[in-house]
């Protein structure tokens, strides 16, 4: 389940808020952590930040690296517990500035929100299944997808309206990274599949060849490739006409690169031979390889480099914004 997080690489954790007594979960005997945490972690502008907030993904990052072969030690839990607590910290600043702005969102915005994410799996409990899977129920959920919304306006608002990418920037960026931009030749072709017995012995090949024959012939009469494919083709992309899609020499078996890289656009093999059967190959399209121009690539740069700077200036906003904050931190 991927939260909508503005900006992730910097939130890396999905929270939620939660309540609990004491310390935060202890005593369970599902606990997995060596660490404890009190009940509140932080106090943001007399705004608690619960521990079982931090408690629940810190026990899931923990249960990955175990999964991993690789068991985090106290000072690591502690190490990390530290971090999402920061992290926490910085969410409810952004959002404790949206609301002090007047930024809304409005029930209406959250629903169409939690729809489109709804949307994405096959069914509502399939959704609610996989919330299951990270310990959450849909108004935790809710509650989550409205501090992104939070965060997602008072980015929009306040740092990326100033992030200005120069093409000079850009293209210092292409000439460094020329490698990221420079793509081997591609070749899409599709293929026909008559497989044959060999318990039926040589007439049996030979059965199978002279049909094969007899369809190629009518391919180079003018016949429809793909839909000769459909109707003959044993090969699993039969129902697409056969249409292998576009490769390079490397993603395709020899006996057909070596072909395809040879043959021009619209070209039919003879019949060859594989493991599988026969089989026919038809070019239907190739792009040369090479660098590709700084002008293709400027937009996607720019989008790149922009994300970036957002990035970097979404931290520089949070820490400014702690200078004015009242933080207490109880961990």
């Amino acid at each position: 389940m991927k939260r909508f997080i503005p900006l992730s690489f910097i939130f890396i954790f999905g929270l939620t808020f939660g309540t609990s007594l004491g310390w935060a979960h202890s005593g369970h005997k599902h606990d997995e952590l060596k660490i404890k945490l009190p009940k509140v972690v932080a106090k943001v502008n007399d705004q608690d930040i619960k521990g079982d907030v931090i408690f629940r993904e810190l026990k899931k990052a923990a249960a990955q690296y175990k999964k991993r072969g690789m068991p985090l030690t106290a000072d690591q839990e502690k190490s990390a517990a530290k971090t999402l607590i920061e992290d926490e910290i910085g969410r409810t600043l952004l959002v404790l500035k949206a609301k002090e702005m007047g930024v809304k969102v409005t029930e209406k915005m959250l629903s169409e929100r939690l729809a489109e994410v709804k949307a994405k799996f096959k069914s509502d409990s399939i959704f609610e299944h996989r919330l299951a899977d990270r310990g959450m129920t849909v108004d935790e959920y809710k509650q989550e997808l409205e501090i992104d919304m939070f965060m997602d306006q008072i980015i929009k608002k306040e740092i990326e309206p100033k992030i200005k990418i120069d093409e000079k920037d850009s293209r210092a960026y292409y000439e460094k990274n020329k490698s990221k931009f420079d793509s081997p030749e591609k070749v899409r072709a599709s293929i026909m599949l008559l497989k044959f017995n060999p318990s039926k012995g040589k007439a049996g090949e030979q059965a199978i060849l002279k049909k094969f024959e007899s369809i190629l012939d009518q391919v180079k009469n003018g016949s429809d490739f793909a839909a000769m494919a459909q109707q003959h083709s044993q090969d699993s992309l039969a129902s697409k006409g056969g249409d292998l899609g576009y490769f390079t020499r490397e993603q395709m078996l020899p006996a057909f690169s070596t072909r395809a890289f040879k043959m021009e656009v619209g070209e039919v093999s003879d019949i060859f031979r594989t493991g599988h059967g026969f089989h026919v190959i038809k070019v239907t399209d190739k792009k040369p390889g090479g660098l590709s121009p700084f002008d293709n690539e400027k937009a996607k740069i720019e989008k790149f480099l922009a994300k970036k700077k957002v990035s970097q200036a979404t931290r520089d906003y949070i820490e400014a914004l702690k200078k004015q904050a009242k933080i207490k931190n109880y961990f």
